[in-house]
């Protein structure tokens, strides 16, 4: 068997002070600016402007080729910054590296109109974001004591109800052109890294090595009898992620067909507002209280099951003001799960070698396509029973509550 070098890691004891954490933030709002735009509004805009006739066809391709390559490229990603060595930085010179590639590109598709070269350049955006994601992910593991890994994940988590909220008026309120918001968004994105990547040292890894096994052995995920709380935490993560995307995705369509509101998209937008305010808070609030008391699984469990009662509320009480109230809960839950899932998934990882190529799976994992199959899946059986589309998201955020409780490792 080949063999690599891998740098031997040491738990960080060292706190980080209240200025890391806030630009630790802003690099992330610059990932979920380039993450999250894209597959709310920004695609189906540039395929609309390239072919209306076949912009469900092309935003469906668009989406696809994302999606699949980050799920591709996260493992060689993590397996490559694991071993790499470097004083500046080994997760900074791939942080850095992949924000340079993905905003240069991001900028680039909003001037292209061939399908073709869109894909290609959507491929390097993917592939930057990837990098992005193994490297800051692996920054927690590296820099962040135990007890403040949950103020650091939500650093992680308002940093993408931001990107969210902010980057979605700016590209459909402020900036009407196609072009001009892929510029805007892939220039902000590099602009607020920068602080963090340039401006903070990262701790240089130790230069004692040791001897492991080579790409094949590295590349591949732990072994399950290896890592059961691990794994765990992933299907955690996989889970509550799909239900709450299968309750927001069709929201639209349940103020239209079920609540008959006059004005959907008016609604949609009071609901989101709403959700997006609470998320906000409970995302810092669990955060913090998951570092005094040091304990994830709770609030990863209470988060969850707000979250299963926001969509159980839609089945059984199909109201205004009943579908406010689940916004709240929604908000509030998906909030706290946010945050304090990223530090329990943290402190469950198998080996500390592994850490961007660990984080960076269960991170990769998120974004399989479970939440479309299972809409697509209900409301094509049921003959579009709304009722039955929530209750499925219940029960899909119900198993992944299950699987947080199997979790050993971590109280």
């Amino acid at each position: 068997m080949s063999t690599a070098r891998c740098t031997e890691v040491v738990e960080p004891t060292t706190p980080v002070d209240t200025r890391w954490l806030w630009l630790f933030g802003l690099a992330w709002l610059g990932f979920w600016l380039l993450v999250m735009l894209p597959g709310q509004i920004m695609l189906a805009q540039l395929a609309k402007s390239i072919h209306p006739g076949r912009k469900v066809e092309l935003v469906s391709l668009f989406q696809a080729v994302m999606l699949l390559t980050v799920v591709l490229v996260v493992p060689l990603v993590g397996y490559l910054c694991d071993r790499t060595v470097l004083a500046w930085g080994r997760r900074r010179v791939w942080a850095v590296g992949g924000f340079a590639l993905a905003s240069v590109t991001f900028v680039l598709v909003g001037f292209t109109e061939r399908v073709p070269l869109v894909c290609l350049l959507l491929v390097l955006v993917a592939v930057g974001e990837a990098c992005v994601l193994v490297a800051l992910s692996a920054m927690i593991a590296d820099q962040v004591p135990v007890a403040q890994r949950g103020r650091a994940s939500a650093a992680f988590g308002v940093s993408q109800v931001l990107a969210l909220a902010g980057g979605m008026v700016v590209v459909t309120s402020v900036i009407t052109d196609v072009t001009t918001g892929w510029l805007v968004i892939g220039v902000a994105a590099l602009v607020v890294c920068l602080p963090f990547l340039l401006g903070r040292r990262e701790p240089a890894p130790s230069p004692t090595a040791r001897v492991r096994g080579g790409l094949r052995h590295n590349i591949a995920p732990p072994r399950l009898a290896e890592a059961r709380d691990y794994y765990w935490a992933m299907a955690t993560r996989v889970l509550i992620n799909a239900g709450n995307l299968v309750g927001t995705t069709y929201l639209l369509y349940y103020a239209d067909d079920v609540l008959r509101r006059s004005n959907p998209d008016a609604a949609v937008l009071a609901l989101t507002l709403v959700y997006l305010i609470f998320c906000v808070f409970a995302t810092y609030a669990a955060g913090v209280v998951s570092d005094r008391l040091l304990r994830r699984r709770p609030l990863v469990v209470a988060g969850g099951m707000l979250q299963v009662l926001a969509a159980l509320l839609l089945v059984v009480s199909p109201t205004w003001g009943a579908t406010m109230i689940a916004a709240c809960l929604l908000g509030i839950g998906y909030g706290a799960f946010l945050s304090v899932d990223q530090a329990l998934t943290t402190d469950v990882l198998p080996q500390p070698e592994t850490r961007a190529r660990d984080l960076g799976l269960v991170n990769a994992a998120q974004h399989l396509p479970i939440a479309p199959l299972v809409g697509f899946t209900v409301l094509a059986v049921t003959g579009e029973s709304y009722r039955a589309l929530y209750a499925a998201a219940a029960a899909v955020m119900v198993m992944g509550v299950w699987s947080v409780t199997r979790i050993r490792g971590v109280r």
